[in-house]
């Protein structure tokens, strides 16, 4: 039994030390700057991955599991994040223009910088409740609708 908690304990070691697991999903390897347009990813697992200046336009994240991720600069023009989970996600100037975040999860979302022109939000309004007339998220730039 401790010949298995041993080799268990190394595994998780060598995994919380790593500072990279190459992973691909849908055809696209998750890495910074990754070049991914038009991605099959739904439902996929990406929580706090780093996905900076990556190309996700058009892609499929419905559904996604993408917590704690980081977008930073990524290019996620027409994006479908529908009923994805991003809490706690940053998104700091990025390119978000017509994406739909409709029944996604984006408390704590970092919005700072980034483009969110005919973004589309839950329930007609943006990430604090405002009506989608106005700014979407403090910092961004754009309406929403």
């Amino acid at each position: 039994m401790k010949r298995v908690h041993a080799i268990a304990a190394a595994a998780a070691l060598a995994l919380s030390t790593s500072t990279y697991a190459q992973t691909t999903i849908g055809g696209c390897t998750i890495a910074p700057k990754a070049s991914c347009a038009k991605a099959q990813m739904k439902r996929a697992s990406l929580t706090n991955v780093d996905l900076s200046g990556a190309d996700l336009s058009g892609s499929n994240l419905q559904e996604a599991k993408a917590s704690g991720a980081k977008f930073v600069g990524a290019n996620l023009q027409n994006t479908d994040f529908d009923t994805a989970d991003l809490r706690g996600a940053d998104f700091s100037n990025a390119n978000l223009r017509g994406a739909n975040l409709t029944g996604a999860e984006l408390a704590g979302a970092n919005w700072s910088g980034a483009d969110l022109t005919g973004a589309q939000f839950p329930a007609g309004k943006d990430n604090y409740g405002m009506p989608l007339a106005r700014r979407c998220a403090e910092g961004s730039t754009g309406a929403c609708k």
